[in-house]
């Protein structure tokens, strides 16, 4: 299942479209514009042929770097969440999941070559997956079944009653 959208992944890239166009398509041809046409699926024809091809594996490799991202998430997710997975889309919806994987997948975008300024802008999603594995924070009220980590329990029993001293 994937757990963020191309909106989401737009969003998490502070250069919206021409940042995507200029990581996703590394092609000259395909620009901001193009690319938010190709994912809208509007009008095209103002941008040649092979620029439109260029965009439209743009597409795709977007698409690939959502699907591995959040398929990474499941390994954070599985060992918490395996009883209801795959997770409900109102409760991905509802939690800060798809922004974590949307910031993941431009992570990946960036291949070995990510900045620093992209590394660390992205640090907290890595966090989040970690703190979800975890138990420390969740996805929400689902919580309820879903088995939480081990913790420390403490128990009492009353002194005993026999009396060892008049034996």
């Amino acid at each position: 299942m994937t757990y963020a959208t191309l909106s989401d992944l737009q969003q998490a890239a502070t250069g919206g479209w021409d940042e995507l166009a200029q990581r996703a398509a590394m092609n000259a041809l395909v620009d901001g514009q193009l690319l938010q046409a190709t994912v809208e699926g509007t009008e095209r024809s103002a941008w040649t042929v092979p620029a439109t091809q260029a965009a439209d594996a743009a597409l795709v490799r977007m698409n690939e770097a959502l699907d591995r991202a959040s398929a990474h998430a499941d390994t954070y997710l599985f060992p918490r969440y395996r009883t209801v997975m795959p997770l409900a889309a109102e409760l991905v919806a509802g939690s800060s999941l798809p922004a974590a994987v949307a910031a993941i997948a431009l992570k990946r975008l960036y291949g070995h070559l990510v900045p620093e300024d992209v590394r660390n802008g992205t640090k907290w999603a890595d966090d989040y997956l970690r703190d979800l594995s975890k138990g420390v924070v969740s996805l929400g009220g689902l919580d309820a079944t879903v088995a939480q980590p081990n913790g420390r329990m403490v128990s009492h029993a009353p002194p005993k009653a026999f009396d060892w001293g008049s034996y």
